[in-house]
């Protein structure tokens, strides 16, 4: 779809700017996270504007309102979340995901962050486990990976040092076992005070968990992201396939005190394979 104007670029980043402001977007509420963003990815490519910023082409799409709805409230008057999903250990990507959302949004600060860091994700289809199976009530994350609590801890010293320049207000993780959450918390200057879980084993919440968290003051949330967001199968639909996602972080906008959704997007980064 793409490949005439990135012309083998080893990376692009794309930024589909607000996708609430796309009317075939707004009726498909209730998507899978995968499927919501494979669509907003086709919507940017429909309305592709591409630039090159120091050997990286941008894609970005037309008649994109986000910098009017950022600049409709004060920075004060509105909440700015975030979920950085990354599939392998790079503290470059991590760095480039966050300096980019905030450039992206031309704000100073972030309000919260979560980070998704699954070292090995299964293959997965439409966001549908193929591989793996989520077991009720049961939290397994990055088996067979080597190393990867400490890899985590690197990664997390990452967003400890935005935290302690006061660029992100609370940090948060996702699909950590009570172990690795303990783990995480206990080598932390700066503590997860979020913890999400996949709705898939929600239904029970593993007890150990769920005190942990009580203990100390970590608000368990739920979610039902795959664990790799823009899978193999999903580029190639794109006509992507000499690509892989690097990193892709999906973001929220909120007015403080309506709790409304002011705007919400994702941006992603490919890497050539």
């Amino acid at each position: 779809m793409l490949s005439h104007l990135l012309k083998g670029s080893a990376n692009v980043t794309v930024s589909t700017g607000n996708v609430l402001n796309v009317s075939d977007l707004r009726k498909k509420a209730g998507q899978k996270p995968t499927d919501e963003l494979v669509d907003c990815l086709r919507a940017t490519f429909a309305e592709a504007e591409v630039v090159e910023s120091d050997g990286i082409h941008v894609v970005t799409r037309k008649n994109n309102d986000l910098s009017e709805k950022m600049n409709e409230h004060t920075r004060t008057d509105i909440k700015v979340g975030a979920k950085i999903f990354l599939n392998h250990y790079s503290e470059t990507c991590l760095t480039e995901a966050v300096e980019k959302l905030l450039e992206t949004l031309n704000v100073s600060y972030l309000d919260n962050l979560i980070l998704a860091f699954h070292p090995r994700a299964v293959e997965s289809n439409g966001g549908d486990e193929v591989n793996g199976e989520v077991k009720e009530g049961v939290i397994e994350w990055a088996v067979g990976s080597d190393n990867a609590v400490g890899n985590l801890r690197k990664l997390w010293s990452i967003l400890e040092k935005y935290s302690t320049d006061k660029k992100i207000g609370q940090l948060g993780i996702a699909d950590l076992d009570v172990d690795s959450l303990k783990d995480l918390y206990e080598g932390s200057t700066v503590h997860p005070s979020i913890t999400q879980i996949n709705l898939a084993a929600c239904c029970v919440v593993p007890p150990q968990l769920q005190e942990y968290c009580s203990k100390n003051e970590i608000q368990l949330l739920t979610h039902s992201d795959p664990q790799e967001l823009l899978p193999r199968q999903m580029l190639d639909d794109l006509e992507l396939s000499a690509y892989r996602a690097a990193w892709t972080t999906r973001y929220q906008v909120h007015i403080k005190c309506r709790g409304v959704l002011a705007a919400k997007g994702f941006i992603v980064s490919l890497s050539h394979k």
